[in-house]
């Protein structure tokens, strides 16, 4: 769809108009090969945009000051693997929510700053799936000015100073450990993100998007899964949550295109 809709937003298209060759590499310190790959492109340059994956010291040593990376955070604060849901949940959305063009170093996310980009979330109507197209935006226009100033010398870095790691793992989590009050306020802040679950015993965790219905109080019964909904208990109340469906996931995904295709001629 989003071929379609927006094919300037398209990797895969973009790729292929501009004759550039693509590979699918696994877990980047599982590459033995590595080295060598990278030695026959004869590339001098690493950028790296948003990913989960930590380059190794040994492939940093190829690039030098060479290798950047765009996180989705205004960096120091927010390093680590949650730069998005991490500021929803801490109510810093409007704060420390952008994306920074920095160098790569062995640190997560500590290396130098190029550059950086505010985004806060009331900016995107508290929207999340337009949030998304401005940091897809927000990471165009860093890879075409900033990234590439500094790669010629004409910029500098300047080091991080201060700032913190953040990893969300049970603030995810909707349970019997949360009460009314906290599981409404998770889930207006970051319902639409799709990380919101709920862990279920006999399956891999529901992502669940608000709060549907309060049935009245906890009743001891275990948790029941229906097509659009997941009933609970909670520590004060037994509730319905409203689930993120595929449906709801299209409609997200729709909001999202269509934002980027606004955002094409930018």
């Amino acid at each position: 769809m989003g071929d379609v809709v927006s094919p300037r937003w398209s990797a895969r298209l973009l790729l292929q108009r501009h004759a550039v060759p693509a590979m699918t590499v696994p877990r980047l310190r599982d590459w033995a090969g590595a080295e060598a790959a990278i030695a026959a492109l004869g590339v001098d340059t690493l950028i790296t945009c948003m990913t989960m994956m930590i380059v190794p010291p040994r492939l940093l040593d190829l690039f030098g000051r060479r290798a950047v990376n765009l996180h989705p955070a205004l960096l120091p604060a927010y390093r680590g693997p949650s730069p998005l849901l991490g500021p929803l949940l801490d109510g810093n959305e409007d704060i420390h929510s952008g994306v920074t063009a920095h160098v790569l170093t062995a640190g997560i996310d500590e290396g130098p700053i190029i550059a950086r980009l505010p985004l806060p979330f009331r900016a995107a109507g508290r929207n999340y799936a337009v949030w998304m197209a401005q940091h897809a935006a927000a990471c165009r226009r860093l890879a075409r000015d900033a990234v590439p100033a500094y790669l010629e010398g004409a910029t500098g870095a300047r080091p991080q100073v201060g700032g913190f790691y953040r990893k969300v793992s049970e603030d995810g989590e909707i349970g019997p450990h949360l009460v009314l009050a906290q599981v409404r306020n998770i889930l207006e802040a970051a319902g639409a993100s799709h990380f919101i679950g709920v862990p279920l015993p006999w399956r891999r965790p529901v992502s669940v998007r608000s709060v549907r219905r309060v049935l009245g109080p906890p009743t001891g019964e275990a948790p029941s899964l229906g097509m659009v909904s997941v009933t609970l208990d909670i520590a004060d109340a037994r509730v319905v949550l409203e689930r993120n469906t595929a449906l709801q996931r299209t409609r997200d995904r729709l909001t999202l295109v269509m934002a980027l295709r606004r955002l094409d001629h930018e």
